[in-house]
């Protein structure tokens, strides 16, 4: 039952999008709410440690996107596209929100939200998609 529960990569993707959160907003407390590090340089730190959570176990876990077929470079280049979106939407929003008074982790966690459903159809569509050969993926 468990099994058949994750076959269906947007489980995965939920799932490693916890794992991520836990790395990025973990992260954050601790460097922010802990060890009073700049909300902007804890955020930057945290996001950073969270690229890596979750850029391999998307690659490995939910889009099996590996080997000769989907070789690293390319995939890596499309992530790292998206996460310069992402990150510079991230800091607007908990810049933002933080700045009309809402907690740092509660404009954290609505910014991931926010950010999570767009990622969902852009690294299964785009970014782990396969080699682009003339627009299309193969």
């Amino acid at each position: 039952m468990i099994r058949h529960f994750f076959s269906h990569s947007a489980v995965r993707y939920l799932t490693v999008g916890g794992l991520s959160y836990v790395a990025d907003a973990g992260g954050l407390w601790l460097l922010h709410g802990v060890l009073s590090v700049p909300l902007g340089v804890a955020a930057t730190i945290s996001f950073c440690a969270a690229f890596v959570v979750n850029f391999g176990l998307n690659r490995t876990l939910v889009f099996s996107s590996t080997g000769q077929d989907n070789p690293v470079s390319g995939q890596l280049v499309r992530y790292v596209l998206l996460v310069v979106a992402n990150y510079l939407l991230t800091l607007v929003l908990v810049l933002g929100l933080t700045g009309v008074g809402l907690n740092y982790l509660v404009a954290k966690t609505f910014a991931v939200v926010a950010i999570a459903v767009g990622n969902y159809f852009a690294y299964r569509h785009w970014v782990f998609a396969g080699r682009l050969i003339g627009g299309h993926s193969s």
